[in-house]
């Protein structure tokens, strides 16, 4: 059980680091770089508790019109080790998110996959959640988005803030590089794909590949770096162009693109190695 899950609850995070960075919380306001939020979020979830527990993925619960997923959506379903979680949008106010919230928390505290759970959220309604999975052993993490007004730190419920184990706020510098206000036309401002995220991808393809490859396999993939064998290679910028765009004379994303898949080789190399503990069950 040495894992932990983000739980997001994207209609409070997007409202508040919307109204954060762009002065207002409507989508139509502004644009997310939601690779680039996911992957810092997860990112700072490792550094968070020293990489001594590997992050499961990353659940994302949003509402729709009819539970049908919009062009965002499929987007954000498509990223590495990120689920999207729909519930239903009736009249501009979202109906069962939470209730999806609390079904995962429940299910993995009680087949006991996660130890910690990091909970992106300011609603009461999920207090009761938080309270059932400590219950079961899970320590609970609450993450908030920085107000920016005085005296107030973020707009979450201060029942909830009370149960979880631990309260964190993150701050503007954490999100304002993944908000862009949106012209005055209306149109959005063109995305950039930055060299993080096309290394992120690049581990998380590698990430992939290597949980069924054996230490032989890995021993040969190694033997031809940084050459990766033309098949594979093809693959994993077929993978890749799905969210960080066209890679065609990218140089540079693909360089590290490559440089994330071979240190996520090298780290499953690594693990390989480790002696298996030999403490009593």
């Amino acid at each position: 059980m040495d894992r932990s899950a983000i739980f997001v609850d994207a209609g409070y995070l997007l409202a508040e680091a919307g109204e954060l960075v762009c002065g207002s919380g409507s989508r139509t306001a502004f644009t997310c770089d939601y690779e680039g939020l996911t992957t810092e979020l997860s990112d700072w979830v490792k550094g968070h508790n020293g990489s001594r527990l590997h992050c499961l993925r990353t659940y994302w619960y949003d509402g729709a019109v009819d539970a049908v997923p919009t062009a965002d959506h499929e987007r954000i379903g498509g990223l590495p080790y990120v689920k999207v979680r729909l519930g239903r949008l009736i009249h501009g106010e979202q109906k069962g998110v939470d209730a999806l919230i609390y079904r995962d928390l429940m299910t993995l505290a009680r087949e006991r996959a996660i130890a910690c759970a990091y909970l992106v959220s300011g609603d009461e309604d999920l207090r009761e959640g938080v309270v059932s999975a400590q219950d079961m052993g899970v320590q609970v993490v609450l993450l908030g988005v920085s107000s920016g007004r005085a005296g107030q730190s973020a707009s979450q419920s201060a029942a909830l803030i009370r149960e979880a184990d631990e309260h964190i706020v993150l701050p503007k510098s954490h999100w304002e590089k993944h908000f862009k206000a949106k012209t005055r036309d209306g149109s959005a401002p063109p995305f950039t794909p930055t060299p993080e995220a096309a290394e992120a991808t690049g581990a998380a393809f590698a990430h992939a590949w290597a949980e069924n490859a054996t230490g032989e396999d890995l021993d040969e993939l190694l033997v031809d770096e940084p050459d990766i064998p033309s098949g594979l290679d093809s693959k994993l910028l077929a993978e890749a162009e799905k969210t960080v765009g066209s890679l065609r004379g990218n140089q540079v994303l693909r360089r590290a693109l490559r440089a994330g898949f071979w240190d996520e080789i090298h780290a499953a190399k690594s693990a390989l190695a480790q002696p298996l503990s030999s403490e009593p069950a």
